[in-house]
């Protein structure tokens, strides 16, 4: 299958279904409101990039990402359940990390908090991520209607986990 990697210029050119993907691949409290994605997106000052992936030139799924000086953050990564096992994640993470040319940096469920946490874990350890599994990190709530969650740094090289911390506070949940 050929898989590509689009960036998204304008919140008018995001697909239907890379919104109705995003809100059935991640519980509401690891959502940020999609009026805030489009505007992130329409926001050319911001680190924020949104990615479509397609797969022989049809909706596969999208990527979310933030783009600091020594790493790149990804906010959201899902593709389409029907399409999944074709290699189309690995290739797209693989584009993803050429195209960032830095550390990659993601948040994943503690391993032991269910069955799907461990596989994408072990996805993210066969594509060389390393998981900062002693490092205490919390997910902070994007909406004051949201929860704080529990989660986990990985990232694709070293990294200072405090560094990266204080860079997702600061720019991706404002909290500090």
């Amino acid at each position: 299958m050929n898989t590509t990697l689009y960036h998204i210029p304008y919140s008018n050119s995001v697909p239907d279904e890379l919104l109705a993907l995003y809100n059935t691949s991640f519980p509401a409290d690891e959502r940020r409101p999609v009026d805030s994605i489009l505007s992130l997106i329409d926001n050319h000052d911001s680190p924020f990039n949104a990615y479509v992936i397609k797969a022989d030139n049809g909706f596969a799924g999208f990527i979310t990402t933030w783009d600091f000086d020594d790493m790149l953050y990804v906010e959201h990564f899902a593709t389409n359940p029907e399409l999944r096992g074709q290699g189309i994640g690995s290739d797209a993470l693989n584009m993803l990390m050429e195209l960032a040319d830095k550390p990659v940096v993601l948040e994943v469920e503690p391993e032991d908090s269910n069955p799907l946490a461990s596989r994408r874990i072990g996805f993210y350890r066969r594509h060389g991520f390393m998981l900062h599994s002693d490092y205490k990190y919390i997910q902070p709530p994007y909406t004051p209607e949201s929860q704080s969650i529990e989660m986990k740094l990985m990232s694709s090289a070293t990294i200072d986990p405090d560094r990266a911390r204080t860079l997702l506070y600061k720019h991706v949940y404002r909290a500090g």
